[in-house]
């Protein structure tokens, strides 16, 4: 009876506001900076526009169009390319069901401003038995502030790792296996979808990518799409070898309280803060100024929900933020595994005992795959060659990951490490590090495998000596890491946040 008056209600409030759509475009586009991350990447975009408009000239797909008008749209603030972007939609809402429907429907709503879409939105997550988006839609259909829940979550900071007389570090043990019963449970962004590359497919498509951005600036030679990038190429090959089911996490409703924006838990609780270049991904469809849903989810901290309700085993995603780890713990606590490759923040959880993976690699076994098991053994007292970072170079940050995992090991195992910190200043500078490692005659370097460089380095260095080791430290999700990785499984381990001293 309860749904029944719930679905009367609804119709009520569709017949009152049909009459009365807005003409106006993208009204909330206002409170958002949609060209930041094209900025920062020191993208050109009349170029990246005019690529988008001209890339989808011979599809048919209406869904394909629309994304396309409406990112040009909105980075060259341009109402009328909105407008047919708005006009594809609903072509394309004609031919959908289930909730890629409420999806379009709530896009609608966004790009109109439309209370009446809303309403639509609200009956058809009712129909899907989707309580608190139902509540939502019909809130903003009628006016109305949703009542929502926030409650912010710190990580625990006490992790330990100790031994009373400490002599050995023993790095790698960590291992997952991963088989055909596994749920994974993925982000779209760098996955099926790569805005900044034009490849705008359905989020929920079964074309994985495997070539990203990259590919519109590297050298041929370089890009080794046998191998391919981030988590999109991880995710193919997992899904090839075991057959595992893999669902990908989109439209995550996110919320802006004190100028900052979250993401929410399984109980639609709002704890996962949200990185503000994710929430200008020109993908967004806001619903006000402080209220919005986001297609292209990136990162851990932005797929808890979907996960926990699609029984996941298993996510895969970014962990660049330390939000994304509060979320990695989170999901761990509930027994889901974290794989994240792109792994800056990982070092957090050192001593945790998570099942979180940073840059582990990983080996086929028949239809299984093993990740991590390297084992790699370290004197407390020999020397450790570590990369960090004295530049404002953008995203050359990465190349630090190393010195922070092993500050975080000092700071919780109450070692005094014999570390020697090269910084680097720019990309291709892998070689201060291996001149330092010969000068002093050190056997381990913690680096970055991102490039050529850093891969002809660092291989030239392991070459030399059977005795050189070196720990990887966001390199699995880029080919060159990925190759060093395989090419000397004996010599290299990753960034197990479970060490054992010994």
């Amino acid at each position: 009876m309860r749904k029944i008056i719930s679905i009367i209600i609804i119709g009520i409030i569709l017949l009152s506001i049909n009459a009365c759509i807005p003409t106006t475009i993208d009204p909330y586009a206002k409170y958002y900076d949609f060209e930041l991350v094209v900025k920062a990447s020191d993208i050109n975009k009349e170029k990246l526009t005019l690529n988008l408009l001209n890339n989808f000239k011979e599809s048919k797909d209406y869904y394909i169009k629309a994304e396309n008008y409406l990112i040009a749209g909105r980075i060259l603030n341009e109402v009328s390319l909105k407008d047919v972007a708005s006009d594809y939609f609903d072509k394309y809402l004609e031919t959908t069901t289930g909730e890629e429907k409420a999806l379009l429907y709530e896009t609608q709503a966004s790009l109109l401003g439309s209370k009446y879409f809303h309403a639509r939105a609200a009956w058809k997550w009712k129909k899907l038995n989707n309580e608190f988006r139902y509540k939502l839609n019909k809130d903003l259909a009628l006016g109305k502030e949703p009542n929502l829940t926030f409650q912010t979550i710190e990580l625990p900071n006490n992790f330990i790792i100790s031994n009373p007389n400490p002599k050995i570090i023993e790095i790698g043990n960590s291992n997952l296996t991963i088989t055909e019963k596994d749920i994974l449970v993925s982000q779209t962004d760098r996955v099926t979808r790569d805005w900044l590359s034009y490849q705008l497919q359905k989020p929920n498509s079964n074309t994985l990518l495997s070539l990203f951005s990259e590919a519109l600036s590297y050298p041929k030679e370089e890009l080794m799409p046998e191998i391919g990038w981030h988590e999109g190429a991880r995710i193919k090959e997992i899904k090839s070898i075991t057959g595992l089911e893999h669902k990908i996490a989109t439209g995550t409703i996110i919320v802006k309280k004190d100028g900052k924006w979250y993401a929410p838990n399984e109980n639609d609780i709002f704890m996962f803060e949200v990185p503000i270049d994710k929430v200008s991904y020109p993908t967004l469809r806001p619903f006000n100024d402080h209220i919005a849903m986001m297609v292209d989810t990136h990162g851990i901290n932005t797929i808890v929900k979907q996960a926990i309700d699609n029984n996941a085993s298993i996510v895969i995603g970014c962990c660049d933020n330390p939000e994304k780890i509060k979320a990695a713990k989170y999901l761990n606590d509930r027994g889901i595994k974290v794989i994240c490759n792109t792994d800056k923040y990982v070092p957090l959880l050192l001593g945790s005992n998570s099942n979180v993976f940073g840059s582990a690699p990983y080996e086929r076994k028949g239809n299984t795959i093993i990740i991590g098991n390297r084992p790699l053994k370290i004197n407390i007292d020999e020397p450790i060659v570590t990369s960090d970072v004295n530049s404002d170079v953008y995203a050359l940050w990465y190349y630090e990951t190393s010195t922070f995992y092993f500050k975080e090991l000092e700071k919780r195992s109450g070692i005094d490490l014999n570390l020697h910190i090269i910084n680097l200043t720019d990309f291709n500078q892998m070689e201060k590090v291996i001149e330092k490692a010969e000068s002093i005659n050190s056997n381990i370097i913690g680096v970055r495998v991102f490039n050529k460089d850093d891969y002809e380095n660092v291989k030239n260095w392991l070459e030399k000596d059977l005795n050189h080791k070196a720990i990887l430290f966001h390199s699995e999700a880029y080919p060159y890491g990925y190759k060093l990785a395989r090419e000397f499984n004996i010599q290299t381990s990753f960034d197990d946040i479970n060490p054992v001293i010994l």
